[in-house]
């Protein structure tokens, strides 16, 4: 009877190291998909970001993403500007939390290059609006850093930095499928 326990405990903990080993971490392969979204901050305002990755080898991610923020402020007398900026880029990321022991598995480390273009759409109004032009749309290529932890086997919380001329911190989350 003994025996029979002993392989019962040991069959149902390998079942759950199993399933726990296959809910955590991140390994991009080919043909994984993430969908990746949030918030962040800069000098320009909150942007609302949304792309997707998609894996093309075990340590490397590719895909299209999207940002959008607006702002606008009165300035007492001088008048009221608006402007808008929407970011659209492709993106590579090396994924080199693997190379790093001693890391929880649920911990996705990585940075990569983006290339893209930002479309600046601004308005003022007031008495020397022939004289303000913020910003003008042009290409751009950034380097980026950032993390998830995957809380879920699908779901993870999402920190990154990226080191273009609208820098800023985004947060949000990741969906993997």
């Amino acid at each position: 009877m003994d025996s029979i326990l002993k392989k019962c405990l040991l069959l149902a903990l390998l079942s759950g190291v199993s399933f726990l080993a296959k809910a955590q971490g991140f390994g991009p392969n080919p043909g994984m998909k993430q969908l990746n979204f949030g918030l962040g901050a800069s000098v320009y305002g909150v942007p609302v970001y949304v792309g997707m990755d998609f894996g093309v080898s075990d340590k490397i991610t590719i895909g299209p993403r999207i940002s959008y923020r607006g702002y606008s402020e009165r300035y007492g007398i001088y008048g009221k500007i608006r402007y808008s900026v929407t970011n659209i880029s492709f993106r590579g990321d090396y994924h080199f939390g693997g190379h790093i022991s001693g890391l929880p598995s649920e911990l996705d480390l990585y940075g990569g290059l983006s290339a893209g273009y930002t479309i600046w759409s601004d308005n003022y109004s007031g008495p020397y609006a022939d004289l303000i032009d913020i910003e003008s749309s042009r290409a751009f290529l950034a380097a980026q850093a950032g993390a998830r932890w995957y809380f879920h086997p699908n779901w993870a919380a999402n920190a990154e930095f990226s080191g273009s001329y609208l820098a800023g911190l985004e947060v949000g989350l990741s969906y993997k499928f």
